[in-house]
């Protein structure tokens, strides 16, 4: 989430910019007081007295602090805002129109992933299949699905760049692969070394865990908005790892989550319009299949984790 952490960092100045002005302004410093500041034969001139105020009751300081908390919490969720519909445009950039266009469908997808569970391991060849067709699949998903896509094809990349690394039989599962980086000494206990392939593995886990609650939603015709249901899944499976801002800004996207009908189209390859009754079942039934893959896959992904103890909870 490089590009968002950029984006979080110029809110959190701005935040801090807001606090000193607002921290000057309090204060009410005067010019005159430091005339260095001003300099020419103003620096010289004598000082203007300044008629002292009686003290204030401790309230009215109190009240000040939180009107200045208001002030700057306003300020701060206006520039969160201006800046994740910034960052949602660039993202549509990235992704071609073209890239777009020639997405992946929910028949490659679910059969790549069909695939990955050998037994109790997970074939982390299949594994890194079934995740660059997935990728494909979610820039056909509207904004939302683009932003989170871009942030699983780098962690992805961090997972295929230890992958490539390894000897066949180092690699096969993601039990060996997990193992044999833990025993380089790469990490500090649970505390992931940033750019690892267990810190990819371990977001890209953590991705799929958050559509697959979102995805299960799309299932019912009568169920929740998918922007409800995206916020109950975004609390559930990222929020406890994103720190204040990223939790202030990742939900702002979600108002903008189209309804039930266009995601499926979407996933479909077709326009809403389009859309009938067969289709539809069509699209439904394939994405219950899928849900209903990735449910032992993430459960056996999580069991490794925990049995490496590798499951970083610090925030982002």
């Amino acid at each position: 989430m490089a590009i968002l952490r950029r984006n979080v960092l110029v809110v959190a100045f701005l935040a801090l910019v807001l606090l000193a002005g607002k921290g000057v302004t309090e204060a009410r410093l005067s010019l005159t007081s430091l005339p260095s500041l001003r300099g020419g034969y103003a620096a010289l001139a004598p000082p203007i007295p300044v008629q002292k105020s009686p003290p204030r009751p401790a309230l009215f300081g109190v009240v000040n602090i939180q009107r200045t908390i208001t002030h700057i919490g306003g300020k701060i969720q206006s520039e969160t805002s201006r800046q994740w519909n910034g960052l949602a445009s660039s993202i549509g950039r990235v992704f071609s129109r073209e890239e777009i266009a020639g997405a992946g469908n929910l028949d490659d997808v679910l059969k790549a992933f069909k695939s990955v569970l050998n037994g109790s391991e997970v074939d982390m060849a299949q594994l890194l299949k079934a995740c660059r067709a997935h990728l494909l699949l979610m820039k056909s998903g509207g904004t939302v699905l683009r932003v989170i896509a871009k942030d699983l094809e780098g962690n992805i990349d961090k997972a295929e760049t230890m992958f490539k690394k390894l000897r066949k039989e180092d690699r096969r599962y993601l039990a060996s692969l997990l193992e044999v980086e833990r025993a380089s000494g790469i990490h500090e206990g649970n505390s992931l070394q940033s750019e690892s392939a267990a810190a990819g593995l371990l977001w890209i886990r953590r991705s799929l865990a958050f559509q697959l609650d979102l995805y299960a939603s799309l299932i019912p015709a009568n169920g929740r908005h998918p922007k409800d249901a995206a916020m109950d899944a975004y609390y559930k499976t990222l929020s406890p790892y994103h720190g204040w801002m990223l939790q202030k800004a990742f939900p702002l996207s979600f108002s903008s989550m189209p309804d039930r009908t266009v995601f499926l189209a979407k996933f479909g390859g077709r326009e809403p319009d389009d859309l009938d009754e067969a289709y539809e079942r069509d699209v439904v039934k394939k994405l219950k299949a899928l849900v209903a893959t990735w449910e032992p896959i993430i459960d056996v992904w999580s069991n490794e984790f925990e049995r490496l103890d590798l499951e970083d909870p610090r925030r982002v």
